[in-house]
């Protein structure tokens, strides 16, 4: 289904089957942050009857963006090598993301800058470096906020110095694509460990001092 923003006019994209029946039902719009009610009798799907089937739907646009329910996890993973986004898929399916995967840089790009994801996953390699530059802009606070890894040959999974030296929270090695469950778990762990004691250090900066 595709509809726009009544707020800011922004055109999204939800799956058909997160649509409920029949039913009106709320969404939260990923780029302004205002919710809006969708009616039963303005929902169209691309599975309308009144699309004829041979006229298959039309290619999603530059400025089309993935809706995400109220609340959801989201990561993203622009991850070449197909064995890496299967088990990521899976592994952060378990966990209760969404997963956003985009083709190329350009769709790269375009995902990055419109949805807060959670967790970001991105190739250390030519193809990846203009989303890791991306990230490397954010603000310091949006940047706190987003839990990055990335994933190359430099050095073994999760070693500390190789994180440090790429501005990443998790540096992961491509050859451990079999470890991956266990490797997002660790990823995850370990950053909201990380941002309780960030949390911690900010409550007790902002107490006022005797």
């Amino acid at each position: 289904m595709r509809l726009n923003c009544p707020h800011c006019d922004r055109q999204l994209s939800v799956a058909d089957d997160k649509i409920p029946s029949g039913q009106r039902f709320k969404l939260v719009c990923p780029q302004c942050n205002k919710p809006f009610t969708v009616e039963p009798d303005s929902v169209g799907t691309t599975s309308d009857t009144n699309t004829p089937p041979s006229v298959p739907p039309s290619a999603p646009t530059a400025d089309e963006t993935d809706f995400y329910p109220p609340g959801a996890k989201i990561a993203f993973a622009f991850v070449r090598d197909p064995e890496w986004n299967a088990a990521l898929t899976s592994s952060l399916g378990e966990q209760g993301y969404h997963l956003a995967v985009p083709g190329d840089t350009a769709e790269a790009i375009r995902k990055i800058d419109a949805a807060a994801y959670e967790l970001v996953f991105i190739d250390h390699a030519p193809h990846g470096a203009e989303v890791l530059q991306r990230v490397h802009g954010w603000p310091g606070g949006q940047r706190r906020g987003v839990n990055v890894v990335l994933i190359g040959g430099e050095a073994k999974s999760l070693h500390p110095d190789a994180s440090f030296r790429n501005g990443v929270n998790w540096y992961l090695h491509q050859n451990d694509v079999a470890d991956v469950p266990r490797l997002v778990r660790t990823v995850i762990d370990g950053y909201e460990e990380t941002s309780k004691m960030w949390r911690l250090a900010a409550e007790e900066a902002s107490k006022p001092k005797n």
